[in-house]
């Protein structure tokens, strides 16, 4: 009975430290992510862009994903291929571009990687401690209002986490 006491006690103890060291981190609900999209797709209304959205959460499930009417049938693989990448990375495509091509530390290996994006609209969310909760693939105009419609959408994302 003492050896079985003990084992149960040392059980409990061992059991109580492995589920001490679980760490959990925020999640990106749906809800937000449906909201993260229609901002982007308000500022493309807006400015009379057709673009496909695709929201990810890290590392790379696809949460959310919207297409205009209109919009290139090409964009919406480009599109998610900027989430998953910002998703996966904590950087924009953008910056990933420039690591691998234009900076002074050139990383070509960046380009080895498959189904990485390296061209504008694909924006990372990361919360204000620099927790990574996944990235925004925005695809169907410039590079530029591709970046700028994903932006608003991370910005309007961290709003809503934020409150």
């Amino acid at each position: 009975m003492k050896k079985i006491l003990f084992f149960l006690f040392i059980s409990f103890f061992y059991i109580t430290s492995i589920n001490a060291a679980i760490t959990t981190k925020p999640v990106l609900n749906l809800e937000t992510a449906k909201l993260m999209a229609q901002a982007c797709l308000d500022l493309a209304v807006e400015k009379k862009w057709k673009i496909n959205v695709a929201i990810y959460e890290s590392p790379g499930s696809l949460k959310y994903y919207a297409s205009m009417d209109g919009a290139y049938p090409a964009s919406e693989l480009i599109s998610k291929i900027k989430g998953k990448t910002s998703a996966g990375l904590p950087f924009t495509t953008r910056t990933l571009r420039e690591m691998a091509f234009n900076s002074d530390n050139v990383s070509e290996g960046i380009t080895t990687i498959p189904d990485i994006a390296l061209i504008p609209g694909g924006v990372p969310i990361l919360l204000n401690d620099g927790t990574h909760l996944g990235g925004i693939g925005v695809s169907g105009s410039s590079g530029k209002n591709d970046e700028t419609c994903a932006k608003t959408a991370v910005d309007k994302g961290l709003q809503i986490i934020h409150e």
